[in-house]
């Protein structure tokens, strides 16, 4: 069974109308809506996944299928049916399953460990000393899989607080204002970090109670490996770090099949200008998957689909309709 992840920017950006969709926004044309949305359709044809976990989906499951009635189907038949989040507004979440493909049911995990995730806790995300209530941005899309053959098991898609700053670029290169740019960062960082925590604690608790748990964590968590100018000079969290799990409790470890399976030089999903390092066009592996202990063997190839992803980039691929989006998808095998 195939597993694909992909940030799928903005797609809310190809729709008006929600629940009576229509192609077409204040961002994008009809026209040029559908020229995306046809880059993407191609992506995930070529790749063909039996499951496809998206971040950045549409506000309205119907938007959704409008994509799929329109891009993904064959002869007037969708080729995916879309399952949507509970949470995340115009950046919605989703689980899309290939019908007739080898996951025969995907549904909403309702178990009390998971419905927990909802619920607000108590973080430090202000960096003041002071404990305040605080839950996920989007809280992470818990969906139960039923192969056609094999074993079941649970996928956990998360999509972090975003790090953007507005104006960043203009607050850290002005002397008198990078504090405030600072201030923005460190918050945004402390409140991925909280999210990070909250989710780990769910899978030590998931292991530990049983250590069998077949669980595949993946989304795009904003933060990679190395540790960026805020985690060494202001001793922020990477959150990659903290889902994987403590090297103290080995047992409790997720593997990250990406690091295994693809060369160095080919990890990274994105490219963007990092203007606090001075670095331009930097590659970043943003978006991941961790496998549990008892899944991880199982893994038998991943990788980032880079050579799907360049043949839908026209030019220079800055604007929007020039590429199917600004992260590339990443997959694995079981």
């Amino acid at each position: 069974m195939k597993v694909m992840n992909w940030n799928i920017e903005w797609m809310n950006n190809w729709f008006s109308g929600n629940h009576e969709p229509r192609w077409g926004s204040g961002s994008l044309s009809a026209e040029e809506a559908q020229r995306v949305a046809e880059k993407v359709a191609r992506v995930i044809r070529r790749t063909s996944p039996d499951i496809l976990c998206v971040q950045e989906g549409p506000s309205a499951a119907q938007e959704m299928q409008l994509f799929l009635d329109d891009h993904l189907s064959d002869g007037g038949a969708p080729l995916y049916e879309a399952l949507i989040g509970k949470a995340g507004g115009a950046q919605k979440l989703y689980v899309l399953r290939k019908l007739g493909g080898a996951a025969e049911i995907i549904d909403h995990a309702t178990d009390p460990l998971t419905l927990a995730l909802e619920d607000v806790w108590r973080a430090d995300v202000d960096g003041d000393l002071l404990l305040q209530p605080y839950d996920f941005t989007r809280v992470p899309m818990v969906v139960d899989v039923k192969p056609a053959e094999g074993v079941p098991f649970r996928i956990v898609v998360l999509h972090t607080k975003s790090k953007y700053v507005h104006n960043g670029q203009v607050l850290f290169n002005d002397p008198a204002r990078r504090q405030e740019f600072i201030a923005a960062a460190m918050k945004a960082r402390r409140r991925i970090a909280a999210e990070g925590f909250r989710l780990r604690t769910y899978l030590d608790e998931l292991i530990k109670a049983n250590g069998d748990e077949r669980v595949i964590v993946t989304g795009d968590w904003n933060d990679g490996p190395g540790p960026d100018f805020f985690e060494r000079q202001y001793l922020s969290h990477n959150i990659a770090d903290i889902v994987l799990g403590s090297t103290f409790y080995p047992e409790l470890i997720f593997q990250h099949p990406i690091l295994r399976h693809v060369s160095p030089a080919l990890q990274f999903t994105a490219r963007f200008d990092d203007f606090v390092d001075n670095v331009r066009d930097r590659p970043l592996l943003l978006d991941h998957f961790a496998v549990s202990p008892a899944l991880a063997a199982e893994v038998v190839d991943a990788g980032i689909a880079h050579d799907a992803f360049e043949d839908e980039i026209d030019g220079s691929g800055s604007a929007r309709v020039q590429r199917a989006s600004d992260h590339r998808p990443i997959w694995l095998e079981i």
